[in-house]
């Protein structure tokens, strides 16, 4: 049975137990939530939760697969590319719309590579996300490097190595780490954006 066949009230109560689990892995990560938290936390029974999910995995992958492709995927072809070295504006807001969607996912993300080791449905979905990240990063590094900078690196390298690094960036900033490093979104973003343009064109 798929979205698209349910009914108005089926899709609804899909949505209470995806929206109920999404919450969840934030505040507690996918192995400190079980089914019962989340029909608990949506309001619903364990009998309804087997109607649309097979298991705890099932529901962190169908919230997954919403995410790439719905907001992810369908948003890659028509991004822009950076006008310059002094197109701060550029990487601020492709910084900005990144956290935007990444950080209020991170648990969902953080789950995703947890399981990915071994598990072909998760390896796929996180290189899903990871390949947009280094795709675009890969080509703002290819359309400087045709306005003669940085031409001695390699684009998918400093694509994997930068969109990485956000990942990771995103993943400690959302949740408590440790390490005393207070970080807001402003912060985060005009980071980020700072060493991702000045990798780029230098200053």
């Amino acid at each position: 049975m798929t979205v698209e066949t349910l009914s108005p009230k089926g899709q609804q109560t899909r949505r209470a137990l995806a929206d109920a689990a999404r919450v969840l892995f934030a505040e507690r990560g996918f192995h400190g939530t079980n089914l019962a938290d989340i029909t608990a936390a949506a309001g619903k029974s364990t009998a309804i939760f087997y109607r649309y999910f097979v298991d705890k995995e099932d529901i962190l992958a169908a919230i997954a697969e919403e995410i790439l492709f719905t907001i992810i995927l369908p948003s890659r072809d028509s991004l822009p590319l950076p006008h310059g070295g002094d197109d701060d504006e550029y990487f601020r807001a492709m910084t900005a719309g990144y956290w935007l969607v990444f950080k209020p996912n991170i648990g969902v993300m953080i789950a995703v590579g947890q399981l990915a080791d071994g598990n072909e449905r998760f390896a796929e979905l996180q290189n899903g996300f990871r390949r947009f990240s280094i795709d675009l990063i890969s080509a703002s590094v290819r359309r400087a490097q045709e306005q003669g900078h940085c031409t001695d690196l390699d684009p998918e390298q400093v694509g994997a190595a930068l969109g990485l690094m956000f990942e990771s960036f995103t993943a400690v900033a959302w949740r408590p780490s440790g390490l005393g490093v207070e970080i807001d979104d402003d912060a985060a973003i005009t980071t980020l954006s700072a060493i991702w343009q000045r990798t780029l064109y230098g200053g």
